[in-house]
């Protein structure tokens, strides 16, 4: 089976203290909305997302969103688990609609600086 990483490089610059925090929370937001475009001010127009432009990222996320809506999710909720296959054991960010396991799952990876990235994972422990 093959698992494909979605990736978003943040600057780090750009991804430190109270913008940091403004990143997730409009990260989480889109996810919760089914809604790209709440995210895509937080992106800078030279990032790469594991050679993806801006554009393709916010394209592959936005079709994570329609894929969660073709499959019945309306009114999208977060809960946090754990990853089981990308990076062992890091928190994950899993969001579900009307089904009992994720729609989809991200891994917001952090360090004391701030936003490091941020990637789709496939074996976050609500999918188990």
């Amino acid at each position: 089976m093959e698992v494909e990483l979605i990736k978003l490089k943040v600057k780090e610059g750009a991804s430190s203290g109270k913008l940091a925090q403004k990143i997730i929370e409009k990260f989480i937001k889109a996810c919760l909305a089914l809604d790209a475009s709440i995210f895509e001010p937080m992106i800078e127009e030279n990032q790469y997302f594991e050679e993806k432009d801006k554009y393709r990222f916010l394209a592959s996320l936005q079709e994570q969103f329609d894929w969660a809506v073709a499959r019945g999710a309306k009114d999208v909720i977060m809960r946090k688990g754990k990853c089981g296959l990308c990076v062992i054991g890091h928190e994950t960010y899993e969001f579900y609609g009307n089904k009992q396991t994720p729609e989809f799952a991200y891994i917001i990876n952090t360090n004391k600086h701030g936003v490091k990235d941020i990637f789709l994972c496939n074996g976050s422990s609500g999918r188990r």
